[in-house]
């Protein structure tokens, strides 16, 4: 199991995607978060993606958070790799 996830998440709406980030960030749920505006290949319209870098024990937390905050929205997950020096290249 790794210790870092990389957690995506797919918002609707600048202010709803911002308030969501402010509150997982202030619930020390994600050591990095970055916010970028995107293309949905599906609606043809702009969602906001949240990529957010946590611990594998924060993961099940962060993910219900999201859900229960951003209701409907997309969310991936995946691990991060390490380097030799055993520290995510993030880091």
């Amino acid at each position: 199991m790794a210790e870092f996830i990389e957690v995506r998440a797919t918002v609707e709406g600048h202010e709803r995607a911002a308030a969501l980030a402010r509150g997982i960030f202030s619930a020390g749920l994600a050591a990095s978060i970055d916010i970028a505006e995107v293309t949905s290949p599906r609606r043809g319209t702009t969602v906001w993606e949240l990529t957010l870098i946590t611990t594998d024990g924060q993961v099940p937390t962060l993910e219900r958070r999201i859900r229960e905050t951003a209701g409907g929205c997309s969310v991936t997950r995946r691990p991060i790799t390490h380097d030799d020096d055993g520290y995510p290249d993030w880091l």
